[in-house]
């Protein structure tokens, strides 16, 4: 109980790291990030401070085929930065487990992932940058790098509504031959985290994940 005492009191200081990979010890995170190119769901367990695992679907669709592929997935904390008044972090990913692709009439095979992840906070200010890349032998390769810069007009407490205008630029070269630039709304309230935006191609933008 002290521990999540702590890391909450930790939460204040730092808000937008409730949307990091590996939260306080034995907590548990459900997430849905959705887009029409993509979508990812996870269902991950905070083992300690540095180390979460859990489950992870992720949906690709190329001209209206998709390709979906599930993982048993693991987040570890590689290094944390913390200053006065900001925070960086940079985490390492990885997991195993199938891939099914219309593309290849619906066959499955084994599949692979691997990524990294690296933040920079303050209290209003948060940049993020992140690649994925997936594998299976038989079906795909796909690679994802994404960056965000946003900020926050105001300083609120844990238990305000926390409110974040930011920018995210998404590049799948195997899915999607453009970047895709998505000006979002990150809004935060005690334990759930919610997204909305739209890209200037008009694609839809919505994420929430919620910490227990």
């Amino acid at each position: 109980m002290l521990i999540k005492v702590v890391c909450l009191l930790a939460l204040i200081f730092s808000l937008p790291s409730f949307s990091h990979p590996v939260i306080y010890k034995e907590g548990t995170v459900v997430s849905s990030s959705n887009m029409k190119s993509y979508s990812d769901n996870q269902l991950m367990y905070s083992w300690s401070n540095r180390w979460a695992s859990g489950l992870n679907h992720w949906r690709f669709t190329k001209d209206e085929s998709n390709t979906d592929l599930a993982f048993l997935k693991t987040n570890y904390l590689l290094y944390r930065y913390n200053g006065e008044f900001s925070q960086g972090n940079i985490y390492v990913h990885g997991g195993f487990g199938v891939a099914d692709s219309e593309i290849e009439k619906r066959q499955t095979n084994e599949a692979y992932m691997t990524g990294v992840e690296m933040d920079w906070e303050t209290r209003t200010l948060y940049t993020s940058w992140k690649y994925y890349y997936f594998t299976s032998p038989k079906v795909t390769d796909i690679s994802m790098t994404q960056a965000r810069i946003g900020f926050s007009p105001y300083e609120a407490g844990f238990d305000q509504l926390q409110s974040w205008f930011m920018v995210q630029v998404m590049y799948m070269p195997d899915v999607e031959k453009e970047a895709i630039i998505t000006p979002l709304l990150r809004f935060f309230y005690k334990n759930v985290l919610w997204e909305i935006g739209s890209s200037t191609r008009a694609e839809w933008m919505l994420n929430i994940m919620v910490h227990y």
